[in-house]
């Protein structure tokens, strides 16, 4: 197993093979999931005392296994928040798992660490942040929302020492489901902020809430605020700016979450949104979302490294040696991990290929797809936009329709490879949401999206 003879270098033929064949597909295929029963019927399992031929797995994966699983990276992927890897970043990312790197230190892997550093201070610049910024890759958002949670509780603790409080962080009515569970992980309370009619956190909206609630958070201390630059949903950006001096004032933590939308910042046409993110103790972004990176990728980045090594930096006998002997940063310092891969190179390699340029090109193309799916929902007599989009999400109704409509045009149209769209809630609410982040997403796409909607 742990040679390359002649059937390693058989595996890695069929692996290129295949690889090269799903790189070429222009565009991806949409595919669809299949049931259990049909998992049942067709793909017997094949671990075995003994092992099968090479052919055989393959084969299963090939035709069964990868059929079943919707491709994140296709243009008529418009659920969620899908993805569009670019190309060198996916070829970049077999070179990543064949080289076994790990990425957990300076010791072990300075190269890559320095290479990931380069685009997390890409990042910070994009942000503001100054030059005491830093930080890591994780898996995604909702570590990253923990990691920089968690520092921020503990530098409240270091200055409260004396403090018998329960703790509580602010979010909005929008913010990202993973505050409520890094809340709970944390065990402290979630003070949850009702949104103007436009579905933005504001500071005279969390000082309301405060006030009028007095009596039921008395017995809370609030240590962090979380805002939220492009909520997951409606695309919304809070007003970040009102919110860090309303953090600055009251000496508490801010946490800026743009897994989604921080891509924006490329963006002469919306940057201005995004005022006051400089001001951010924490900031997190998903380049797995809207800046072309392959799963899993995101980044979280403090204002001040220093005060997340104190909070994440593991001691043990086995890792003193990491620390004694650290000439730059150390990975595992920065968030809740230890072992993890180096899953920033393949977006270091893309930029790096591509340039920047490309990437504005391409976020600006998801913005300018989403203002004409407005303008054609809007001319339309069927449909309804419920927000003029910000960014690149755009919600509307399809009139008379209830959940139940949604949910079967939606089983429809991935059946028939038309689309992945799925309903969502807004205020009790159902809608259909597009995504926009592949710059493969093309005007003649949404408007046979749309015309299914008749």
């Amino acid at each position: 197993m742990h040679k390359f003879d002649d059937k390693a270098s058989k595996i890695l033929l069929n692996v290129l093979s295949h690889t090269i064949e799903r790189l070429s597909m222009d565009p991806p295929t949409l595919d669809y999931p299949k049931s259990v029963n049909f998992f049942e019927k067709n793909a017997k399992s094949l671990i075995s005392e003994m092992g099968n031929s090479i052919d055989t797995v393959f084969d299963q994966y090939k035709n069964t296994i990868e059929q079943s699983i919707i491709s994140v990276d296709s243009p008529r992927n418009l659920a969620f928040i899908p993805a569009a890897p670019t190309k060198a970043s996916m070829i970049f990312d077999l070179v990543v798992s064949a080289g076994s790197l790990c990425g957990v230190s300076w010791q072990e892997a300075s190269g890559a660490v320095w290479a990931e550093n380069q685009v997390i201070r890409w990042i910070a610049d994009l942000v503001g942040l100054p030059e005491s910024a830093g930080g890591c890759f994780v898996a995604g958002g909702t570590n990253g929302n923990l990691s920089s949670l968690v520092v921020a509780r503990e530098e409240f603790r270091k200055k409260n020492p004396g403090t018998l409080k329960r703790l509580a962080i602010l979010c909005s009515d929008q913010t990202h489901s993973s505050v409520k569970s890094t809340a709970l992980v944390m065990d402290c309370e979630v003070i949850v902020v009702a949104t103007t009619d436009s579905y933005q956190l504001t500071p005279e909206l969390i000082k309301n809430e405060l006030r009028e609630h007095s009596k039921m958070y008395e017995s809370l201390d609030i240590f962090a605020v979380v805002a939220t630059a492009g909520t997951t949903n409606l695309g919304v950006i809070d007003d970040i700016n009102g919110i860090s001096d309303f953090a600055k004032k009251n000496k508490i933590w801010l946490h800026v979450d743009g897994a989604y939308g921080g891509a924006g910042l490329l963006s002469d046409n919306v940057k201005d949104l995004f005022n006051g993110v400089e001001n951010a103790d924490s900031f997190i972004v998903d380049p797995h979302k809207w800046l072309f990176a392959p799963l899993d990728c995101a980044a979280v980045i403090y204002r001040d490294k220093s005060l997340a090594a104190e909070v994440h930096a593991q001691k043990a006998g086995y890792l003193d040696i990491l620390h004694d002997d650290e000439e730059g940063d150390n990975p595992s310092d920065y968030a809740f991990h230890l072992s993890r891969r180096a899953r920033g190179l393949p977006l270091w390699f893309s930029l790096s290929v591509y340039g920047v340029e490309a990437y504005r090109n391409a976020v600006e193309s998801s913005l300018n797809i989403a203002i004409y799916t407005s303008r054609v929902i809007k001319e339309s007599s069927h449909l309804s936009l419920l927000i003029e989009p910000t960014l690149s999400i755009v919600a509307f109704e399809r009139i008379g329709w209830d959940w139940s409509d949604y949910k079967s045009w939606s089983k429809k149209q991935l059946k028939k490879q038309i689309c992945f769209v799925v309903p969502s809630s807004v205020r009790g609410k159902p809608v259909l949401r597009f995504a926009f982040v592949n710059p493969g997403t093309t005007e003649a796409i949404v408007d046979e999206i749309l015309l299914s909607l008749k």
